[in-house]
C-alpha cells in the first residue's frame, strides 16, 4: 500500500473515531439521566461493535481488545448484571477519556499504536464484571472473518471530500459570479446599441440561462458546504458536566435548532466563541444550589443554546437562568481596569462593558474563568468575521447573548458607499441604518466629531479622512451610516451611498494583509476592485481617541 493510500486511510479512520466518541459522550449523558435507557444501551453496543470493527481493519489491536472488553461492560449493564448507577457512568466515562488519549496518539505522519496500558482500564473493567452474580448470556457474535467482511461489502452513500477542494470550488462560483454580471452589463450595453434583435436578442437569452444556472450551481455548492450546529453544541455536554461536578454546580445543558445548517467556515469559526460563553455561565452564571434555593430557584439551572436562520444570517443564543450581571460590581471593575464610565451611561452601555479587556464579573479567578480575557476574545472572534454579540442580563434571573453571524463568510451582504470618488463597501450584519445629520446637529467634542442622534450623542467618523481621501471633511448636513458592534453604535461618514448587494469576498495578497481599516475586498461586475470596510477597527479607533477614552464616554460627552 502507497503512502498516500495508508495516509487517507488513517485520516478516515481518525475523523470516523472521532464522530463516534462524540456520539457515546453523548449518549452516555444521556443514559446517566434516564438511569440506563434499554434502547440507548443497545445504541452504545452498535456504536462500540462499528468503533471495534474499525480498529481491528486499521490494525489497531489494543484498540479493539479494549473496545471488545467495554462491548462485555454494556452487555452486562444490558442483561441486568450491572446497574447503570453513578459509579458506572463515571466510569463509563473514564473509558471514554482514555480511549480519546488513545487515539489522540494516532496521527497521519506517525500512525502508531496507540498504548492502552492494562491498569486504565482492564483491571477496573475485570473488578466491575466481576462483582455481578452472573455473566448475561451472550448472543453469538459474528467471527471476525464475517465482521470483517460485513464491514468491507456493506455500501455507502457518501464520498469524503477534503474541505480545500470545496473551498477551490466556492472560489470558481465567486469568480462565475463576478463574471456573470459583467455579461449581463454587456448584454444591456448591447440591447441599448441595437435593440433587442439578432445577436443581441440571442445574448440576452444566454445570458439569462448563465444566470439560472449560477445561482443553482452556487446554491448547490453552499448545500454541500453546510453542515448541522449540532456537530457545534455536542462538543459541550461533557464539559458542561465535569465543570459542574467540579464547581459543585447542579445544571442541565439544553439544545435547540440542532438541524440548523450554515457554512463549515463558519462551524469553525463558533466554536472558541461559545466555547468561553458556556464555560463562564457554568462558572459564574449559574449559582451554587443552595444560593438557588436562597432564591426560590430550583436546585439545578438551566443553560440553553439555541440556533435559527434568519434571512441569509444565522442567529445563535446562549442563555442562562443565573444570577445575572450585577450593573455596579461591572462598573467596579471597570474602573479597577482604567476605563472611565460615565454616570449617565445607560444599562445597555454598562452591560457592554463586559466585551472590554480586562473586565470580568467573577469572584474569583479561576482555570476556566475570571482574568477578563474571555468576552473581549469572544468579541474579537467574531467581529473579524462579519458577526455581532449583544448581551442582555436581569440580576437574579440570568443572562443571554444573542450572537449573530452571515450563513457564510465567502459571500456577504453590503451597503455600498461612495467616499473621495472611490466606492466602498460596508457589511450589512454591522449596519443598522442609514440617516442625514443636519449640520445643526454635528459638534466637534474633545477634538472628537459627535452627533445628536434619538436624545443621545453617537461618535462619527470620517471614512474619507480616516484613509486619506478627498471626501467632504467640513461643513454641511452629513451622511453616515450607522453601525453596530456589541451594543455599541458608531456613524462612519460618506459622500453619499449606493445600492445594498451580495459580494464575493476576496483575502487581500501579502502585501495589504495587515493594512488596517480593510477586511478584505471585492470584485464588481465592472471588473472594478472594492475594499471592504474593517467596522470593528473604526470601533477601536473611536475607543483609544484622546486619553483612551471609550465608547461609552464618547457617547455621554
Amino acid at each position: 500500500m502507497e503512502f498516500s493510500d495508508q495516509a487517507e486511510m488513517i485520516k478516515e479512520y481518525l475523523e470516523d473515531a472521532s464522530d463516534f466518541l462524540d456520539r457515546l459522550e453523548g449518549l452516555l449523558l444521556s443514559l446517566e439521566e434516564t438511569s440506563g435507557d434499554p434502547e440507548m444501551v443497545a445504541e452504545v453496543l452498535s456504536l462500540l461493535h462499528t468503533f471495534k470493527g474499525n480498529s481491528g481493519m486499521m490494525g489497531y489491536l489494543s484498540l479493539q481488545k479494549y473496545t471488545h472488553r467495554l462491548e462485555d461492560f454494556f452487555k452486562a449493564v444490558q442483561g441486568g448484571t450491572l446497574a447503570f448507577a453513578e459509579e458506572i457512568a463515571e466510569f463509563a466515562m473514564h473509558a471514554m477519556s482514555v480511549l480519546r488519549r488513545a487515539v489522540g496518539q494516532i496521527t497521519v505522519e506517525s500512525p502508531q499504536h496507540p498504548d492502552l496500558a492494562r491498569e486504565e482500564l482492564g483491571d477496573l473493567l475485570e473488578e466491575k464484571l466481576s462483582r455481578g452474580e452472573s455473566a448475561p448470556a451472550a448472543r453469538s457474535a459474528p467471527a471476525p472473518a464475517r465482521e470483517a467482511a460485513g464491514e468491507l461489502g456493506r455500501k455507502s452513500n457518501v464520498i469524503r471530500v477534503d474541505f480545500e477542494r470545496l473551498d477551490h470550488l466556492m472560489n470558481l462560483m465567486g469568480e462565475l459570479v463576478i463574471h456573470r454580471t459583467r455579461l449581463g452589463k454587456v448584454d444591456a450595453e448591447l440591447k441599448e446599441a441595437m435593440g433587442e434583435k439578432g445577436i443581441s436578442l440571442e445574448l440576452s437569452s444566454t445570458a439569462e440561462q448563465i444566470g439560472k444556472i449560477s445561482t443553482e450551481l452556487h446554491e448547490a455548492i453552499m448545500r454541500v458546504r453546510m453542515l448541522p450546529i449540532r456537530q457545534v453544541f455536542s462538543r459541550f455536554p461533557r464539559l458542561v458536566r465535569d465543570l459542574a461536578r467540579e464547581r459543585g454546580r447542579e445544571m442541565i445543558l439544553r439544545f435547540e435548532g440542532g438541524e440548523t445548517e450554515l457554512d463549515k467556515t463558519v462551524i469553525d469559526e463558533i466554536g472558541e466563541p461559545l466555547l468561553h460563553l458556556v464555560r463562564n455561565a457554568v462558572d459564574h452564571g449559574i449559582e451554587s444550589p443552595e444560593e438557588r434555593r436562597a432564591r426560590g430557584k430550583p436546585a439545578q439551572g438551566t443553560i440553553l443554546l439555541k440556533a435559527y436562520q434568519e434571512s441569509s444570517h444565522i442567529v445563535i443564543v446562549a442563555e442562562d437562568d443565573g444570577r445575572g450581571i450585577d450593573e455596579e460590581k461591572l462598573k467596579e471593575k471597570a474602573r479597577e481596569a482604567g476605563i472611565t464610565v460615565e454616570e449617565g451611561a445607560s444599562r445597555r452601555e454598562i452591560l457592554n462593558l463586559i466585551f472590554l479587556p480586562g473586565v470580568s464579573t467573577a469572584r474569583e479567578v479561576t482555570e476556566v474563568s475570571g482574568r477578563g480575557l474571555g468576552m473581549d476574545v469572544v468579541l474579537k472572534k467574531l467581529a473579524k468575521r462579519n458577526g455581532t454579540v449583544e448581551v442582555e442580563s436581569e440580576p437574579g434571573i440570568g443572562t443571554r447573548f444573542t450572537i449573530k453571524l452571515p450563513l457564510t463568510l465567502a459571500i456577504i451582504a453590503v451597503q455600498m458607499a461612495l467616499v473621495g470618488g472611490e466606492q466602498f463597501a460596508i457589511p450589512l450584519t454591522a449596519v443598522g441604518e442609514n440617516r442625514w445629520f443636519p449640520a445643526s446637529e454635528v459638534h466637534e467634542i474633545n477634538r472628537r466629531l459627535v452627533a445628536r442622534a434619538r436624545d443621545r450623542i453617537l461618535p462619527l467618523v470620517r471614512l474619507g479622512e480616516l484613509f486619506g481621501l478627498p471626501g467632504r471633511q467640513n461643513g454641511g448636513d452629513l451622511q453616515a451610516v450607522i453601525v453596530k458592534v456589541a451594543g455599541d453604535e458608531l456613524g462612519i461618514v460618506v459622500d453619499s451611498l449606493l445600492e445594498q448587494r451580495e459580494v464575493v469576498i476576496k483575502a487581500l495578497d501579502d502585501l495589504l494583509a495587515g493594512a488596517w481599516g480593510i477586511a478584505g475586498a471585492t470584485i464588481l461586475g465592472d471588473g472594478k476592485v472594492v475594499l471592504i470596510v474593517d467596522v470593528p477597527a473604526l470601533f477601536d479607533r473611536v475607543r483609544h481617541q484622546g486619553n483612551g477614552g471609550k465608547t461609552a464616554e464618547v457617547k455621554n460627552a
